[in-house]
């Protein structure tokens, strides 16, 4: 999904108020990404005619959305210098889950051109019991060997091939009894 100048405005008016989070290693900088990848995710599913409310008050710090009145979805945001690749990693950090439980765990990584945000790439979706059998749990100061990167929080990482893809993640969705496994 291309990042119109209409994006940025709208996720730039959210963050207006948004303070900064207790250890946030970007700052203002992680509010904007999170921001953009809410809006992204607010445009897909009003695309698909689904319901949307942001949550607010206590319980949005469990979660994002509501997702046609019945589903909680937070969504998680990265950005990237290059496409993400179905072996890239999806981060939920391990002190979130002592506080989120939703439905989902959603997805999206940003293109990146400099400081330019240019594309936002929708990856998927998972829910916490998958997220547990299929993650692997990161601890602060390791080193990642496949890309040399060190791990700075506590965190789980599932890769975008173990999401369910978009038309799933709809389908459950969609379904009238919901989805649980």
């Amino acid at each position: 999904m291309k990042i119109s100048e209409e994006i940025i405005w709208l996720a730039e008016k959210r963050i207006e108020d948004i303070p900064i989070l207790k250890n946030s290693i970007r700052g203002k900088e992680a509010n904007l990404i999170g921001s953009i990848g809410e809006v992204l995710f607010e445009k897909f599913i009003q695309d698909e005619g689904l319901m949307i409310e942001k949550e607010t008050g206590d319980n949005q710090y469990n979660h994002d959305f509501i997702v046609n009145k019945m589903f909680t979805v937070d969504v998680k945001t990265k950005d990237r210098t290059v496409p993400p690749k179905d072996y890239y990693d999806c981060t939920v950090p391990v002190k979130n889950l002592g506080y989120q439980n939703p439905d989902f765990f959603y997805f999206i990584s940003l293109l990146r051109e400099g400081e330019t945000f240019t594309e936002g790439f929708l990856l998927g979706a998972i829910n916490l019991p998958n997220l547990k059998k299929k993650g692997e749990i990161w601890m602060e100061g390791d080193i990642d060997v496949r890309n040399g990167k060190r791990i700075r929080n506590n965190c789980i990482n599932v890769t975008v091939k173990n999401l369910l893809t978009n038309d799933e993640f709809l389908t459950r969705i969609r379904e009238v009894y919901g989805w649980n496994s």
